[in-house]
């Protein structure tokens, strides 16, 4: 039964390297929500909600081939986490969450930030005043109940190990 591994964290968290990591390891696809919000920022009103529908559609895609697929993306509303839910339902793939969390400000200041020489497109938060902006905005809508088997993970021990502890907990011996 493929895997549908689903990330949720906040930005500058970490989530993309483990997921990048991750899918590396496992030899899997990894869609990127932000790969498709940078391409259509400014081209429509509700990107951020198009990027998510468009992810899940080629994660479906992946799912229908028998692949199981990584999908990074903050999570941040249910609405992104009920997508994941109907998609794994409706391919018989099995729902995992991964939710990272950095449990050292001063890290997680300084990965927000060094994201500012990346020239990254406008959405993405590359100040530390941006992230806690957003914190505030989301402080509702990114607490929401998770029934997948949902794996915590503190991004402040090395990419490898959270990457060994994900494989271990998704493949146990």
């Amino acid at each position: 039964m493929p895997l549908l591994i689903v990330f949720k964290g906040h930005p500058g968290v970490g989530k993309s390297a483990v997921a990048r990591a991750l899918a590396r390891r496992l030899g899997v696809p990894l869609i990127d929500k932000d790969d498709i919000k940078d391409i259509l920022d400014n081209g429509c009103p509700d990107a951020g909600g198009l990027a998510y529908d468009t992810m899940f559609n080629v994660a479906r895609r992946q799912l229908l081939q028998g692949l199981s697929v990584i999908c990074d993306s903050p999570l941040s509303e249910v609405r992104g986490y009920t997508s994941a839910q109907c998609v794994a339902h409706n391919v018989g793939a099995r729902l995992v969450v991964v939710e990272c969390v950095c449990s050292a400000p001063d890290e997680w200041r300084r990965r927000v930030e060094q994201r500012a020489a990346l020239c990254l497109p406008a959405h993405h938060i590359t100040t530390w005043a941006s992230l806690e902006a957003h914190l505030l905005k989301r402080s509702d809508s990114s607490q929401y109940s998770i029934d997948a088997p949902h794996l915590l993970i503190d991004t402040v021990a090395s990419v490898k190990t959270l990457v060994d502890r994900i494989t271990v907990w998704l493949i146990p011996d």
